[in-house]
């Protein structure tokens, strides 16, 4: 079995993660762009960081349509993608994951593509979905070898070739809770901030420094993407000295990670599971 990497266990904000400078794009180039296909999800767990059940939608309308013009934008006026990290709500519930996949395939922004998921919904992630990835995370809330097992034999007999990760984390950052931060902590955290870093975030037709912003949906403090936008403003939006106004109200600065990962509201998780693997092993 795969050894899995000793940073995919430890919390974003843990205090044994090392410090990096916060550089999320280089050479015109985005390091990660998050964009959430879906509000919705098959788990309910307390102090989610994207606010489920009451996510905002994604985009100003109900179609995948405003991110693959946005991404279209952002290209013509030179800026490239390293990787382009779909996710939800949980992005294997949206039916047309498929063809969302296809079309930004086809803008051809981007050198990666992967999706995150909870892999309790493998039905969604189908051969034609694994065609068109390059990398696929589990966000693993089972934490049993059965279940990664089984999800190693359900993706080779569906012959992917791509990578394939299981994250299972120590604890989650409180991404919703607003505190009053001190203007130097918030500065010095804007420098290496995590999120920053790995989790630029496309929504709504803007460019976010990071999806608590997004989801918090407040867009003003987005860059907005139109056919005015240039890869100055690209640059100078993602490399800003100057924190963003939602930074100095952020419960992730100068505390550490201390959600308990994966609890639930509900008590079915059990029975997802159950269906989840039931599933995978009628397929092999």
């Amino acid at each position: 079995m795969k050894k899995e990497k000793p940073t995919n266990k430890l919390a974003n904000n843990s205090p044994k993660r090392k410090k990096k400078d916060a550089n999320p794009i280089s050479g015109g180039k985005i390091r990660e762009l998050e964009l959430s296909i879906t509000n919705k999800c098959n788990l309910n767990c307390l102090g989610c960081g994207f606010n489920i059940p009451k996510q905002v939608t994604p985009v100003n309308g109900q179609r995948i349509d405003e991110h693959i013009k946005s991404l279209e934008l952002l290209k013509s006026c030179g800026v490239k993608v390293e990787k382009i990290i779909i996710s939800g709500g949980e992005a294997s519930l949206s039916r047309n994951l498929n063809k969302y996949l296809v079309d930004i395939l086809k803008v051809g922004i981007s050198e990666q593509i992967e999706i995150v998921t909870n892999g309790l919904y493998p039905k969604g992630i189908n051969r034609e979905t694994l065609a068109n990835l390059d990398s696929l995370i589990i966000s693993d809330y089972v934490m049993t070898e059965e279940f990664e097992g089984t999800w190693r034999q359900y993706i080779k007999a569906l012959n992917y070739k791509g990578k394939i990760e299981f994250r299972r984390k120590t604890a989650w950052d409180d991404l919703l809770s607003e505190v009053k931060n001190k203007p130097e902590q918030t500065r010095h955290h804007w420098s290496t901030c995590f999120y920053r870093k790995y989790d630029v975030t496309l929504e709504r037709g803007r460019l976010f420094s990071c999806s608590r912003i997004a989801k918090k949906k407040w867009d003003e403090q987005g860059l907005l993407i139109n056919s005015e936008t240039s890869l100055s403003d690209v640059y100078s939006y993602l490399t800003s000295k100057v924190p963003r106004d939602a930074c100095y109200s952020c419960a992730t600065i100068g505390n550490n990670s201390n959600i308990p990962v994966a609890v639930q509201t509900r008590n079915n998780i059990e029975r997802i599971i159950l269906k989840a693997e039931q599933y995978m092993r009628e397929c092999l």
